[in-house]
C-alpha cells in the first residue's frame, strides 16, 4: 500500500451520480487493423501482405489473451451487471476505501464498490493493452477516453475545473490499481502524481 497515496473521498457532486450509476461501464478496447482492408501497394508495384489474422502483429493477440486472463483471474463480469469485491485483493481496496468515505461522513453504497472496482479495473486494463507502459500521457488519454469519467466529469469543465472534477475520481481509480494490478500500480501512482500533483 502505498501511504502518500490515499483514497479521496468521492466529492458531493460525484455521490449524486453515483446514486444513478449501478453498473460497470467497459472501456473501450483498441481492436487490431482493419484486416478486410484491401492490400495496398507500394510505388514500386509489389503488393503489401494483407493481414491475414494468424499471426497477430507486434504481439496483439498476446495482450489480449493477457486481458481475458485478467478479467477472469479477478472475476469481473462482462455483462454490465454490478460489480462486488471477491478477491482478497478487491476486499482489501474496498474495506479501505469504505473506511475512507466513511470517516468523511459520506455513506458508502453498493454502487460506490461498483464504480471503484470498475475504475481500478478499466485502469488495470488500460496497463495491459498498453504493455504495461504507463506514464502521464496514458492517464491523460485513458481518462479522456473512459466512459466512466465522462459520466462523472461535467463535459463543460475545462482547465483547472476539469483537472479538479477528475482528480478525487483518479485519486479511486489509482488507489485500486495498487491492490488490483499491483505491478502496474507504483506507474499509475507515479503519473497521477505527474498530472495530478501531490
Amino acid at each position: 500500500m502505498h501511504a502518500r497515496l490515499r483514497p479521496l473521498a468521492l466529492g458531493l457532486a460525484l455521490v449524486a451520480v453515483l446514486g444513478v450509476t449501478t453498473a460497470c461501464i467497459p472501456l473501450p478496447s483498441p481492436l487490431p487493423p482493419d484486416a478486410e482492408a484491401s492490400p495496398a501497394t507500394e510505388e514500386s508495384g509489389t503488393p503489401v501482405p494483407e493481414y491475414s489474422g494468424t499471426v497477430a502483429p507486434d504481439g496483439v493477440e498476446d495482450v489480449f489473451a493477457e486481458r481475458e486472463e485478467y478479467f477472469r483471474e479477478q472475476q469481473l463480469p462482462m455483462d454490465g451487471s454490478p460489480l462486488v469485491a471477491v478477491t482478497p485483493a478487491q476486499q482489501e481496496f474496498i474495506a479501505q476505501q469504505r473506511a475512507y468515505v466513511e470517516q468523511q461522513g459520506l455513506p458508502w453504497t453498493a454502487a460506490d464498490e461498483s464504480l471503484s472496482l470498475a475504475l481500478a479495473g478499466d485502469a488495470c486494463e488500460t496497463a495491459i493493452l498498453s504493455r504495461h507502459e504507463v506514464d502521464a500521457s496514458t492517464l491523460q488519454a485513458h481518462v479522456a477516453t473512459s466512459p466512466l469519467f465522462a459520466q462523472l466529469v461535467p463535459a463543460d469543465a475545462q482547465g483547472d475545473a476539469r483537472l479538479q472534477a477528475e482528480a478525487p475520481i483518479a485519486s479511486v481509480m489509482v488507489f485500486g490499481t495498487t491492490f488490483m494490478c499491483p505491478d502496474d500500480g507504483d506507474m499509475w501512482v507515479a503519473a497521477y502524481q505527474d498530472v495530478y500533483g501531490g
